[in-house]
């Protein structure tokens, strides 16, 4: 069982974190199914990765869109083993003043009733077949505030809703864990950067002193993703480079 070949579905799996996951699964000899709403990106990923990646085009919020997808990928592939998700939007920064409802509804409804959807349809057949693993993608923001009302929020939920589901499907043999990153050097993050912010001050309150490499989380998805985790469920795992440690040292000056 050890050397079990995953079966996994990413959601968000063309760019980041995702498509660092997608890639460690393939050259381990698994498969992969890719939903996400950037067909440029993840058409050419899974050219480049071969037959055992396979892409299909779906929003993580549109039920019968995304059901058609996991069907169609289902079919292509071997009995799924797991998925994670990845699907996120960026986040809004204004304050709660200037940020709209609109804004604060799609930031939640991104990333907690897309894994909720994801978890129902995935997850419950999983469950029906009694043998699964889910890793739900959070923030270090599901931990401590931050000046990113609906992002945190959402992330927070996904955390809540991640346990619950463990507890749920525990004797289904469908394990549920989440990852909290910090600071990941993604093109979501680049984005920010691009878009005027200076990502130095992050720098300089990460004890490591960089950002996390999208390679780093998708090892840890990996092993949550494989039979050698399979003690752990409802686990919520911080991989932030010791960010949220940080915030102690910061009143008497900068980090060692």
């Amino acid at each position: 069982m050890e050397n079990e070949k995953l079966s996994v579905i990413i959601t968000g799996g063309a760019s980041g974190i995702g498509e660092a996951i997608a890639r460690i699964i393939i050259n381990k000899g698994g498969n992969v199914g890719i939903i996400d709403l950037n067909s440029e990106k993840a058409n050419t990923l899974s050219n480049e990765l071969g037959e055992r990646c396979i892409f299909r085009q779906a929003n993580v919020t549109d039920e019968p869109e995304f059901s058609k997808a996991y069907l169609s990928i289902k079919g292509m592939m071997p009995a799924v083993t797991g998925c994670v998700t990845c699907a996120g939007v960026l986040p809004v920064r204004d304050p709660i003043s200037k940020h709209t409802l609109e804004d604060f509804r799609s930031v939640l409804d991104n990333h907690i009733s897309g894994t909720f959807l994801t978890c129902k349809i995935i997850g419950t057949d999983m469950a029906e077949r009694k043998n699964g693993s889910i890793v739900t993608l959070s923030s270090v923001l599901a931990v401590r505030p931050g000046p990113v009302l609906g992002y945190g929020a959402a992330k927070a939920g996904v955390v809540n809703l991640s346990q619950s589901l463990a507890v749920q499907w525990g004797k289904d043999n469908v394990r549920v864990n989440t990852i909290c990153p910090g600071w990941v050097d993604t093109p979501f993050i680049r984005k920010q950067e691009e878009d005027g912010r200076d990502l130095s001050p992050i720098i300089d309150m990460t004890p490591i002193g960089r950002m996390i490499k999208p390679e780093e989380i998708a090892k840890l998805a990996y092993f949550l993703l494989s039979p050698s985790s399979s003690a752990m469920t409802g686990s919520v795992i911080l991989a932030d480079g010791g960010i949220t440690l940080a915030g102690g040292y910061l009143p008497y000056g900068p980090l060692p």
